[in-house]
């Protein structure tokens, strides 16, 4: 007869349930990351038409209230920011856009999607005050965030490493890529 041993049965199975839960909390996000759709963290060319043809038709940041749910970021005095959500906008909803304005009277209006868990993320769509549209494909953790003071450093910040600025005519491709 076989003698039944308690201890080896225990560690194997402590084994084999630490097997799986690092198969399901490491394995399982990585095999959606490499075969899930192209537009996860990447970019959404979807996104990016939409919110380009919603930003087309805004030519304040009223305009842009009404269009988006929208959200900024407060200087604090120890120079780090806080992210509120403004209080003149009009519309709920979960297409968020980033407002910036700044003391000369220029303002940025971002739409964005986050990499993290987002079909589509990595996509930002811009609109500011001289009717300039661009869309940015990259990382947008959270939300896109920015210490530039002028237009000019927030496009500096997307010409970085990470970033790809994408065509008003490629990021017309909505059908076809997503």
């Amino acid at each position: 007869m076989s003698s039944f041993d308690l201890n080896k049965v225990v560690k194997y199975t402590l084994i084999c349930v630490l097997i799986g839960f690092g198969l399901i909390f490491v394995g399982l996000p990585l095999l959606i990351r490499v075969f899930g759709p192209p537009s996860l963290g990447t970019g959404s060319y979807k996104h990016a038409k939409l919110w380009k043809d919603k930003l087309l038709t805004c030519d304040s940041l009223d305009d842009v209230r009404q269009q988006f749910n929208c959200g900024r970021y407060r200087a604090n005095q120890d120079g780090s920011y806080t992210y509120i959500k403004d209080p003149n906008t009009f519309k709920e909803g979960n297409t968020w856009a980033l407002l910036y304005d700044f003391p000369n009277g220029d303002w940025i209006a971002m739409a964005y999607a986050s990499s993290h868990g987002a079909w589509g993320g990595g996509t930002v769509v811009t609109r500011d005050n001289t009717g300039n549209i661009r869309v940015f494909f990259g990382h947008v953790c959270g939300r896109p965030f920015s210490r530039g003071k002028s237009l000019e450093e927030i496009y500096a910040h997307f010409s970085g490493a990470g970033w790809k600025e994408v065509s008003l005519e490629e990021s017309n491709k909505a059908n076809e890529q997503d």
